[in-house]
């Protein structure tokens, strides 16, 4: 990994054991697709409200460091109308206090798929990522974006006294990954700034991520981190895979549950659940039906690995 500067990833874990889980293997699969030259280079930051969770990983080869959070401290970061998903841009702002380098914040609902050394250096260089565009909001895609477009057609946007441009073919982009440098410190307070003004107004939990990719966007082009890191947030049923894969593996080492988690094929269950929803009965639609994936025989999914 070309970079000068250090990377630091950040995570936010707090609250059910499911979402320990999701980090624990993203974790995992960022050790499965990089040598452990490029890991060394990496600081892996979690703001959690229970550090002693990850202790039992003694020989995770990562550089694992742990803000700690409390219930009272996300509450004040979730401000006076509750909005969850404005916490994530406090602990953005939060981690870049007296900081530099590059900076990939990670739900932890994410694994990696490929390296990053590229996107690494593409933020080091200034780039701003995001995971994934989803569609310019003046096509009305789904629902949210058709009360999203009217909304912006009611009148301009303003934040401290200043209009915000909106361009017309402005997209909406998933902030499940987030890639910037410390250097753009600024943008996050202009992020905050933005949904404090939408989100009295326009009461949708996408206005976190319109905020990052309108204020992104106005900085400069946003790349997608999506060919490095998949985000499967409209997957949460895979939580019980994923459960019942941490429990059998319980006691083996990181390099076990490096190498069995290849028995985890994200994008196998995100096809099943598509092609699922895709064939149910117009009754199924109706009962609103809805798909659970089959928790594999991990002991015959290992010996089928062992095989190869």
């Amino acid at each position: 990994m070309n970079i000068r500067q250090p990377l630091y990833i950040v995570y936010h874990c707090y609250g059910n054991e499911a979402f320990f889980y999701e980090c624990l293997f993203s974790m995992i699969t960022l050790c499965r697709v990089h040598e452990p030259a490029t890991l060394q280079q990496l600081e892996i930051w979690i703001y959690t409200d229970k550090p002693e969770w990850f202790a039992k990983y003694k020989d995770c080869p990562l550089h694992l460091k742990f803000r700690k959070t409390s219930a009272e401290e996300i509450k004040q970061w979730q401000g006076p109308l509750g909005f969850n998903f404005r916490s994530k841009i406090e602990l953005a702002r939060d981690f870049v206090k007296n900081r530099a380098g590059n900076v990939l914040y990670m739900d932890t609902d994410t694994c990696f798929i490929h390296p990053i050394d590229e996107l690494a250096a593409g933020i080091e260089q200034g780039d701003l990522y995001m995971h994934v565009m989803e569609g310019l909001v003046k096509n009305e895609g789904d629902n949210i974006l058709k009360k999203l477009h009217r909304f912006l057609q009611s009148g301009p946007i303003m934040v401290n006294g200043k209009t915000v441009p909106i361009a017309a073919d402005v997209a909406m982009w998933n902030a499940g990954v987030l890639g910037y440098s410390t250097r753009h410190g600024h943008l996050l307070d202009e992020v905050l700034g933005f949904t404090d003004e939408v989100y009295p107004r326009f009461k949708k939990h996408t206005v976190e991520q319109f905020a990052f990719s309108v204020v992104f966007a106005n900085a400069a082009q946003v790349h997608a981190a999506s060919p490095y890191i998949l985000h499967y947030w409209c997957m949460k049923e895979i939580r019980t895979v994923l459960t019942s894969f941490f429990k059998y593996m319980e006691g083996r080492n990181w390099a076990d549950l490096v190498h069995h988690s290849q028995m985890i094929q994200m994008h196998v269950h995100l096809q099943e659940k598509i092609s699922f929803l895709h064939n149910r009965t117009v009754m199924g639609k109706i009962k609103k039906e809805q798909w659970m994936p089959v928790v594999p025989d991990w002991e015959l999914l290992g010996k089928q690995l062992q095989a190869k």
